[in-house]
């Protein structure tokens, strides 16, 4: 099972446009994570069948959307959020903390920017960075277990 993970596109919606074009055919989910909610509502006017779900960044202004949510997919648990609620930019403890609490098997978060993939206590971390840079990411869940990568436009 394929995820792409899109973040920070801050009013880039070419780039939205361009990772869903890469992957409509071969991603079984598409995850935001926020700060440019609207540009992904404008994308969608353009491939409204592709399989999303999304959360509200901090700059997501009267975003009814929640900052995180918790799913089951592939047989997995993963977190998602921005990550401006567990002040990221200032470290992982919080998401690392909260992600040990609910028993997450992965956790995505945007916020910083600067792209990360990491296996911390066997919980698998990715940051996709800023779809506005061009960056995303992929999480491919295969009964071997979790490969996560990020990728470029």
């Amino acid at each position: 099972m394929r995820i792409v993970v899109m973040s920070d596109s801050h009013m880039m919606v070419s780039a939205l446009l361009d990772i869903i074009e890469r992957h409509k055919d071969n991603a079984d989910l598409f995850l935001f994570l926020g700060d440019g909610n609207k540009d992904l509502d404008t994308a969608l006017q353009l491939h409204p069948d592709i399989k999303i779900d999304r959360v509200s960044g901090n700059c997501d202004f009267m975003s009814d959307l929640p900052a995180s949510k918790v799913i089951e997919f592939g047989g997995k648990k993963i977190l998602f959020t921005h990550g401006h609620p567990y002040n990221v930019k200032y470290g992982y403890q919080m998401l690392c903390s909260e992600a040990k609490s609910i028993s997450a098997d992965i956790v995505l978060f945007g916020h910083t920017h600067i792209p990360y993939v990491e296996t911390i206590d066997s919980i698998h971390y990715m940051n996709p960075g800023s779809a506005r840079d061009g960056n995303y990411g992929i999480v491919d869940i295969e009964p071997s277990g979790i490969l996560m990568y990020n990728a470029k436009i």
